[in-house]
């Protein structure tokens, strides 16, 4: 369980540490494979896992949002309390709809759905009354305009798909290497 709650802070520790301003924006595309790893043991390791994933998406979420939204703390300490904890509500129920996914489906789909579904939050997120868009994943890159000068034709979210993708694509090949890593290990006994 420490190496879970281990990954979850990395990975929120990673999210915060890409963002603008201060951030390393490289960061990103490693940033949720932490969370993803965490995601994957758990559902490997333990029966009932909604809870501890539940918990450990909100942590993770929680470790990004207050470092990087701190600042309407200025405006209003309630508004600040409150933004952060209903968006990191917001970002860990997206998260825990692809674990519902992951139970039910293999691997590949639930990771196209983890992908469609954050997309699709990030678009509920700017449309609604209550719109909050600063934390958006293809927000990562408004200072490194060289880097996204094709937003022009796809908005933030083509930024939004491409650290989305990348991530997946990491985790997928971390996972695959220690699969057939453990293969080798087990043949050569």
């Amino acid at each position: 369980m420490k190496k879970n709650i281990l990954l979850a802070l990395l990975s929120g520790a990673l999210l915060a540490c890409a963002w603008v301003t201060y951030g390393i924006t490289a960061l990103i595309f490693i940033a949720l494979v932490p969370l993803l790893l965490m995601e994957a043991r758990i559902r490997r390791d333990y029966q009932h896992t909604k809870r501890k994933v539940f918990a450990l998406s909100y942590l993770a979420f929680l470790t990004w949002n207050i470092p990087t939204t701190w600042w309407i703390w200025y405006s209003t300490q309630i508004g600040a309390i409150f933004a952060i904890l209903a968006n990191t509500l917001l970002m860990t129920l997206t998260f825990f709809l692809y674990h519902i996914v992951a139970k039910r489906m293999n691997r590949k789909v639930s990771l196209v759905f983890l992908v469609a579904i954050w997309l699709s939050f990030e678009k509920f997120h700017l449309t609604w009354e209550v719109s909050w868009p600063w934390l958006n994943l293809g927000n990562v890159f408004s200072e490194q305009v060289t880097w996204i000068q094709w937003y022009e034709y796809t908005g933030i979210f083509g930024g939004s798909l491409w650290v989305l993708v990348v991530n997946v694509l990491l985790f997928h090949t971390l996972r695959f290497y220690w699969q057939e890593k453990d293969k080798k290990l087990f043949y050569k006994r």
